[in-house]
């Protein structure tokens, strides 16, 4: 069992469709990048709508996994989007890539088991 993500927990809230675990990994995996550059671009552009956007987009894909790490990660860089308090955002969102690494690595781990696990 991953301390990282909470596999059961995801499954279940996925309706045990092991399937659309698979294409929730794939997302995760397309689309945190290009976010995570959002985030990073808003706040050297002080844009604070795409700053609370990009972080709470994050944070989602992160609650499908049970990611908590990556969830408080986003939600700290979101409150403080959402507070206009940028100060505290280069470590935030340093914070978050270094969860989003850490979840997508174990995923990728973990995922190819998972896939050979469901074809029998």
């Amino acid at each position: 069992m991953s301390n990282i993500y909470d596999y059961a927990g995801s499954l279940r809230r996925m309706g045990d469709d092991h399937e659309l675990f698979r294409e929730m990994v794939g997302l995760l995996r397309s689309d945190a990048p290009p976010l995570l550059a959002m985030l990073r671009a808003a706040y050297k552009e002080g844009d604070l709508p795409r700053m609370v956007r990009a972080a709470h987009t994050l944070k989602g894909l992160a609650a499908n996994f049970g990611a908590m790490r990556a969830v408080a990660a986003a939600a700290e860089a979101e409150r403080l989007a959402k507070a206009a308090q940028s100060d505290g955002m280069p470590v935030a969102i340093a914070e978050l890539d270094e969860a989003l690494d850490e979840l997508i690595a174990e995923l990728d781990h973990s995922v190819p088991a998972e896939a050979s696990l469901s074809r029998r």
